[in-house]
């Protein structure tokens, strides 16, 4: 575990990478300025890399604020932005077709990511979801866990607020999404169809449990002894005057 964690560690805190290949059955692509390479396990990935996948194949990516996020066959996406600043990391994809199910654990304030399609985009704070998107467009936001809010593309369009068990549909070029509840036979195929990906999307969440833990931990330790050398400063000061 702590190999696992000091390997996460490092990924995470890596700038110059937005995402990593963690998982990959069959075949997938890596376009990267107009050159196509075989995508392999733990390869990295970089703003504007665009990953397809092929028939029966499934590809995962983790990205670097703890999401991942799950290719099914003939899917793709780009990675579209990835934004540092003392407020918080952004991540935005954008999936051109297929299916996509990402799984985002609870970030940190100021943490952003957001998926967009051709029809609309979603944003998320912590959640589980599916993203299909049809051949013109349509896109179809599903929620397992969590709440994400999703918006037109088009100017003046409002946020829906789509909760755990809801599902939205939406056209290109509609103002707002069609809204409707998951049945239970949906949410039980999603759960045994994903298994796997949701247990190793829990593994994340742990790890970056203990992550942040670490990091709490090492702050209050130079904090106190920040005080520790101030309170030492002034007692030296005293001893001068007395």
């Amino acid at each position: 575990m702590n190999l696992i964690l000091s390997a996460l560690t490092l990924f995470i805190l890596n700038a110059d990478i937005p995402a990593k290949v963690s998982f990959l059955v069959g075949t997938a692509t890596i376009d990267r300025e107009g050159t196509k390479y075989a995508a392999v396990l733990n390869a990295s990935l970089h703003v504007n890399d665009i990953v397809t996948t092929g028939d029966d194949s499934e590809c995962e990516i983790q990205f670097s604020n703890y999401a991942l996020v799950c290719l099914q066959p003939n899917s793709s996406i780009r990675i579209e932005r990835k934004e540092e600043t003392p407020q918080g990391i952004f991540h935005r994809i954008f999936a051109s077709m297929g299916e996509v199910v990402s799984k985002v654990t609870k970030m940190n304030k100021g943490d952003e990511y957001e998926l967009k399609t051709d029809a609309a985009q979603a944003f998320i704070r912590g959640t589980t979801f599916k993203t299909s998107i049809e051949e013109d467009g349509t896109s179809s936001f599903s929620v397992f866990e969590g709440n994400i809010a999703v918006k037109s593309l088009l100017e003046g369009a409002k946020e829906i607020l789509l909760d755990q068990h809801f599902k939205s549909k939406i056209k290109k070029g509609d103002l707002e999404p069609l809204v409707d509840k998951l049945s239970d036979l949906e949410i039980t195929a999603f759960a045994n169809t994903f298994k796997d990906f949701l247990d190793r999307g829990k593994v994340m969440d742990e790890l970056r449990g203990k992550l942040e833990e670490e990091k709490k931990k090492k702050e209050e330790e130079l904090k106190k002894k920040k005080d520790d050398a101030i309170d030492k400063t002034k007692d030296k000061l005293k001893g001068l005057f007395k």
